[in-house]
């Protein structure tokens, strides 16, 4: 087998929803679904129906859309449900952590600005603090390094 000179080899990361979460949410269809075919009452099958369906859409998503976001010496990669974009160091014009405090609660996401396009991802999508991602974003970024 042949091994890969250090010019082959190309640092990177990846980052996408975590495993645990995801296994959780798997177990959780089952339960959802025994629990509606178990209850006597109409109101409480359609609860647990719903939960179900939103349960499986959270574990088809994870494993359909991972990695969410990759990052290499090239640029990035992003696959959400909502997005999926490879994105060139040239055409992004910022990444950044965005904090938020609503109704008392705080929440950060990960912004991606490139030009027309903003993708937003999550603490749960990216599997990692969007501040530490953002970070790590700008550490792969040619044009932030400096002499």
């Amino acid at each position: 087998m042949e091994e890969l000179t250090s010019a082959q080899r190309r640092p990177s990361m990846r980052f996408g929803p975590d495993r645990r979460l995801t296994a959780l949410a798997a177990a959780g269809i089952v339960v959802a679904v025994a629990l509606a075919l178990t209850t006597g009452d109409r109101p409480g099958r359609l609860i647990w129906a719903l939960a179900a369906v939103v349960l499986t859409a959270y574990t088809v998503s994870d494993l359909m859309f991972a990695p969410r976001l990759a990052v290499d010496a090239t640029g990035l990669r992003v696959r959400s449900p909502t997005a999926r974009a490879e994105l060139a160091w040239t055409q992004l014009d910022g990444v950044r952590a965005d904090a938020r405090t609503r109704y008392g609660l705080r929440s950060v996401t990960l912004e991606i600005d490139a030009g027309d396009t903003l993708i937003v991802l999550s603490r749960r999508a990216l599997g990692a603090a969007p501040e530490l991602v953002a970070e790590t974003i700008r550490s792969f970024d040619p044009r932030e390094r400096r002499p």
